[in-house]
C-alpha cells in the first residue's frame, strides 16, 4: 500500500486544512484526516505521485507538502521535512530506513521528556537511535522509548485505513437478444451462476447463510427473493434446490431479461473431525442432507418438546423447532454407544374417552377393566390416584390419574374427570 500524507505548518497550530477532506475522494478511494493536522490518502494501485499532486491542488494551501511511502511514518516525515526540493517527496520501497536515518527525532513527535533524555545522551537523529539495541533502549527509556525506536527504523504498525472488506460473492447474466419465460431455462442458468458463487465460497472457507435471487423483468421491473437454507452451506446442490423451488412457484407479470444471485451473509466454514471407530460417522452426511431437504421443503420438521408449568399434561409441553446441528448430533457422535433401555410415555394429543368398570377403594374408585378401540382390557394393577385440580384462571379441572397394568402386560395411563365422572385414556408406556 502507498500512503500519501499531506501536512502544512499552519495546520499543526490548529488552523486545519481549508477544504473538506471529502473533496479529496475525487482523486483517492479513501481519505482520513487526523486532528493533529495531517491528511492521509490511499494511493494503493494508483500512481502515488500524481495522487499526491492532485490532493495538494484540491487542498489549496500553498505551504502544504506531501510525502509518499509504503510506511505511514516515512510518508509523514517526508511531508514534514524541510529543505526538500518540490512539494511532493516520494520514498521508494526499501529506502525507508535510509531516508529516516538523517532526519531529526523531533519529526517523530516524541514527548518533551523523552526527547530531552535522548538529546542528553547525544541521540538527535533517527539513525542514531535505530542502531541501538532494543534491550538497551527499553532499559534506559522504557516502553515509550521502544515505540520511538521502532518508528526510527521504519517499523510502523499503524493502520491508517481499515481493511477493505471482500466483495460478496455474486454472479449474474443478462439475456441480451431474447427473454425467458420457461422456469426450466431459468433453473439451468441459475445452476451455472451458483457454480461460480459456491466455488468462490469454498476458496474463502465460507458458508452462505442467505442468498438473494434477483430477476430483471422485460418491463424494467425487478423481482427479488432472499433464500435461506436449513443450515449455512456452500453446496451448489442445496442452493439449487431452493432456487428451483422458488422458481416453480413463481408468477411474474412479464418475461425475464436477466438473472443474478448474490450472497447476502456468510460465516466461517466449520470443520468436523470424524472418528474412524464411530459407526455412525459414515452415514452422518447422508442423514444431514436428508434432514436439510425435509426442512427446506416442508419447513421445521425436526422438533422437541419444551415443558411449561401447566398442571395438565396435554398442555404442559409444546413442540419447538430444533436447529439442524443438534438434530444430527446423535448421528455424528454416537460412537456405537447404546442408550440404556427405559419406558417412554406416549401421550395422546387429546385424551380418549373410554368406558371403565371401577370398584370402590377407600376414598376413590379404582378401574378394574376398560374398553378402548381394541376392546376390553382387564386391569391387574392400578396404582394411584394422583390428583390434580385447579383452573381458577381458565376452565376448572379435577382429575384422578391411575397407572394401570393390564393382564397382557400393557402399561396405560387412565384418569377420571371428577367434575363429569367420565374416564379417559391419556397415554401408555412402551
Amino acid at each position: 500500500m502507498s500512503y500519501v500524507c499531506v501536512w502544512s505548518p499552519g495546520w499543526s497550530t490548529g488552523g486545519g486544512p481549508g477544504c473538506d477532506p471529502a473533496v479529496l475522494l475525487e482523486v483517492a478511494p479513501r481519505v482520513a484526516a487526523e486532528e493533529r493536522g495531517v491528511i492521509w490518502a490511499d494511493a494503493r494501485g494508483l500512481p502515488a505521485g500524481r495522487v499526491a499532486e492532485a490532493v495538494l491542488e484540491r487542498v489549496g494551501d500553498g505551504s502544504a507538502r506531501a510525502g509518499v511511502a509504503g510506511v505511514p511514518v516515512v510518508a509523514e516525515v517526508a511531508a514534514r521535512g524541510e529543505g526538500e526540493e518540490g512539494r511532493v517527496r516520494v520514498v521508494g520501497a526499501g529506502g525507508e530506513r535510509a531516508f529516516l536515518a538523517t532526519k531529526p527525532l523531533a519529526l517523530l513527535e516524541p514527548g518533551d521528556r523523552l526527547l530531552a533524555l535522548l538529546e542528553g545522551v547525544g541521540v538527535r537523529l533517527c539513525g542514531e537511535l535505530a542502531v541501538l539495541e532494543r534491550e538497551a533502549v527499553e532499559v534506559r527509556f522504557g516502553a515509550e522509548g521502544v515505540r520511538l525506536w521502532r518508528l526510527s527504523r521504519g517499523d510502523d504498525p499503524r493502520r491508517i485505513f481499515a481493511p477493505v472488506p471482500p466483495e460478496r460473492s455474486h454472479a449474474s447474466l443478462e439475456f441480451i437478444d431474447y427473454v425467458v419465460t420457461d422456469p426450466e431455462r431459468l433453473v439451468f442458468t441459475a445452476n451455472a451462476l451458483l457454480g461460480s458463487v459456491t466455488e468462490a465460497l469454498r476458496r474463502r472457507g465460507e458458508h452462505a447463510r442467505r442468498l438473494v435471487l434477483t430477476l430483471s423483468l422485460a418491463n424494467g421491473g425487478v423481482w427479488r427473493r432472499t433464500l435461506k437454507p436449513a443450515r449455512p452451506t456452500a453446496s451448489r446442490e442445496a442452493w439449487l434446490r431452493l432456487v428451483r423451488g422458488e422458481l416453480e412457484r413463481l408468477t411474474l407479470p412479464d418475461a425475464v431479461a436477466g438473472l443474478g444471485v448474490e450472497v447476502e451473509a456468510t460465516e466461517e466454514a466449520g470443520v468436523r473431525q470424524g472418528d474412524l471407530f464411530d459407526r455412525g460417522f459414515a452415514t452422518a452426511g447422508a442423514v444431514e442432507a436428508a434432514l436439510s431437504r425435509l426442512i427446506e421443503g416442508q419447513g421445521e420438521v425436526v422438533v422437541e418438546p419444551e415443558l411449561t408449568g401447566h398442571p395438565l399434561p396435554e398442555r404442559r409441553a409444546r413442540w419447538a423447532a430444533v436447529p439442524l446441528d443438534p438434530a444430527v448430533e446423535g448421528v455424528r457422535g454416537a460412537g456405537g454407544v447404546v442408550a440404556e433401555p427405559r419406558l417412554t410415555l406416549q401421550l395422546l394429543s387429546s385424551p380418549l374417552r373410554v368406558e371403565v368398570e371401577a370398584v370402590e377403594r377407600g376414598d376413590h374408585r379404582a378401574p378394574v377393566r376398560f374398553r378402548d378401540r381394541a376392546g376390553w382390557r382387564r386391569v391387574v394393577t392400578a396404582a394411584g390416584p394422583d390428583r390434580i385440580s385447579g383452573g381458577w384462571w381458565e376452565e376448572p379441572f379435577a382429575r384422578e390419574y391411575f397407572r394401570c397394568i393390564t393382564e397382557d402386560g400393557g402399561l396405560f395411563w387412565l384418569y377420571r374427570d371428577g367434575r363429569r365422572d367420565d374416564w379417559y385414556l391419556h397415554g401408555w408406556w412402551d
